[in-house]
């Protein structure tokens, strides 16, 4: 099996989205992006199905994965408003798009069959998995088992039957004089080659492929996720917070801030300067999703139930005309998360940074960003900031997961408010251990938290934001004043990771907890219906 090392722009900080989801809107979006690519032209049809015990078939609708969908498969940005309007534009251009709940052999929780038609009649059929955080899976493509997560180009050559494999393959590499991994799949009734590159083909490529004695059919679609992954890693630092350390006492470096720095720039291949500016630009959003949030004033409800609060109590608590306890700027804090988790769950949303998930979107910007413009910080030092909650972000994509399907919000929120902690102790100045430390206990104390979004996911979710930038911001402080504990940062996030495969499927974003009461229920039949 393949070594895959997670990048900080792939899996812990975006995508750069509008939507209610990343697992489940931008995940879809993701797979229907690349599906457009390999039918290689606009969809007619498509009939979307998955299992009726599935994530999806619980979800599609509330969460926008038949936007997500959607949206990918007609080519919208995802930062566009024209997500929302998806499932209408597609309408408009007569694109029929079925979205269809029946048995499926794969349970995973967000699989999806996609059988597609094109404009030119052209059919294809795909087997999709949506793993969390925007992470995807392609597992098959015209009944012929494959895995692709859309970090290189990929070329499909559908084989005659008389093809020669090594013929075929001597010519690849003639055609791509970059490095490329080749691999072969056999199904039912036909036998394919698909090639992932990090080069970029061209229509000459392209065509001398299709040019090929035994080869009847090529496909091809570029990458989707931000940061294209290697086959060699010769000089990646590290995949774990002890190993991590080493490194650091290696290479005299105490700043989890600069260890995320490193580890990027061995993990892309891009200078120092090139992934800081990327990170400046997931700030510039964080910042813009914060001032939506705590500034936008409405009497939109959310679901039709829920009332967008945090600009009003933001006001309240900044005119300080309400009696409470004086927490001074957490008290803002918690407001922002709220905020900027509200402003996801109108009915025009704007985009927002997945960080690692939508459902943890608050916590990132309110602990780190807010607080380090409340403090007068320079955007490189929040940017160090935001790497060392990447980096702690690393340790659980190579040690857990961020899916609250897969192990409960504790992967959510419980890593989101993990990663905020370290980012917190980098603002301080705190030592690289401080912040892993901070890491540590910020995890331990949301162990176990389940997943039971009711209906249009406001409840619970917006209060565990603010609980969780509390948390973080709280455990920083103590961490800085001298507190510590004994178990490791890596030991207690494989411990998050196996409690959550403790957890019983209906506590991991089903049928369970706040969904099953009475209350729980109505709001579900309430939003449904409507």
């Amino acid at each position: 099996m393949d070594t895959y090392y997670a990048s900080i722009f792939n899996e812990v900080f975006g995508p750069i989205m509008v939507g209610t989801s990343s697992s489940h809107t931008a995940g879809p979006y993701r797979i229907g992006a690349t599906a457009r690519m390999l039918l290689g032209g606009n969809i007619q049809q498509a009939r979307i199905s998955f299992d009726p015990n599935s994530s999806y078939a619980a979800y599609y609708k509330l969460q926008w994965s038949d936007r997500g969908f959607t949206a990918g498969l007609l080519g919208i940005e995802i930062d566009s408003e024209e997500m929302t309007d998806a499932l209408d534009i597609a309408r408009e251009k007569g694109v029929e798009i079925q979205f269809v709940k029946e048995p499926k052999e794969n349970k995973q929780p967000n699989y999806a069959c996609l059988e597609l038609t094109g404009e030119n009649g052209d059919k294809m059929t795909l087997g999709t998995t949506s793993i969390g955080g925007g992470a995807i899976e392609i597992v098959e493509i015209d009944q012929c088992p494959i895995c692709i997560k859309g970090d290189f180009n990929t070329l499909f050559l559908y084989l005659e039957k008389d093809a020669q494999n090594n013929v075929i393959e001597k010519q690849a590499s003639e055609i791509i004089p970059d490095e490329c991994r080749i691999k072969e799949s056999i199904g039912k009734n036909r036998k394919i080659l698909y090639l992932e590159t990090r080069a970029e083909l061209d229509e000459a490529q392209l065509h001398a492929f299709s040019g090929l004695q035994g080869v009847s059919c090529v496909r091809y679609a570029e990458h989707v996720l931000p940061v294209l992954s290697r086959f060699r890693y010769d000089n990646i630092p590290f995949k774990t917070a002890a190993e991590a350390l080493e490194y650091g006492k290696a290479h005299n470096i105490d700043s989890a801030g600069e260890l995320g720095i490193a580890y990027e720039m061995a993990r892309s291949g891009y200078t120092r300067e090139k992934v800081i500016d990327i990170m400046k630009n997931i700030i510039r959003v964080m910042r813009e999703s914060v001032k939506r949030g705590i500034e936008t004033i409405t009497d939109e409800k959310v679901g039709g139930l829920y009332p967008l609060q945090a600009a009003q109590m933001y006001r309240k608590i900044r005119e300080k005309n309400i009696k409470m306890a004086d927490l001074g700027v957490l008290n803002d804090i918690a407001c922002v998360a709220i905020g900027v988790l509200e402003s996801v769950e109108v009915e025009r949303p704007g985009a927002v940074v997945a960080s690692p998930t939508v459902g943890s979107v608050g916590i990132l910007p309110a602990a780190v960003v807010y607080l380090g413009d409340y403090m007068k910080l320079g955007e490189e030092e929040i940017a160090k900031a935001m790497f060392a909650a990447g980096s702690v972000g690393i340790f659980v994509a190579h040690q857990a997961t961020f899916g609250g399907e897969v192990a409960g919000c504790q992967a959510e929120c419980g890593s989101a408010s993990a990663m905020a902690s370290a980012g917190v102790v980098e603002l301080m100045g705190g030592s690289a251990r401080q912040a892993f430390m901070a890491a540590t206990v910020t995890l331990q104390n949301i162990l176990g938290l389940i997943c039971d979004a009711v209906s249009v996911g406001y409840e619970p979710c917006n209060a565990r934001n603010a609980m969780a930038v509390s948390n973080a911001i709280s455990t920083a402080n103590l961490v800085l004043c001298g507190f510590s504990v004994q178990i490791p940062l890596d030991e207690t996030i494989e411990t998050m990771n196996r409690v959550g495969g403790q957890l019983p499927a209906c506590l991991k974003g089903t049928y369970g907890g706040l969904c099953c009461t009475p209350t729980g229920q109505k709001i579900a039949d309430f939003c449904e219906n409507r």
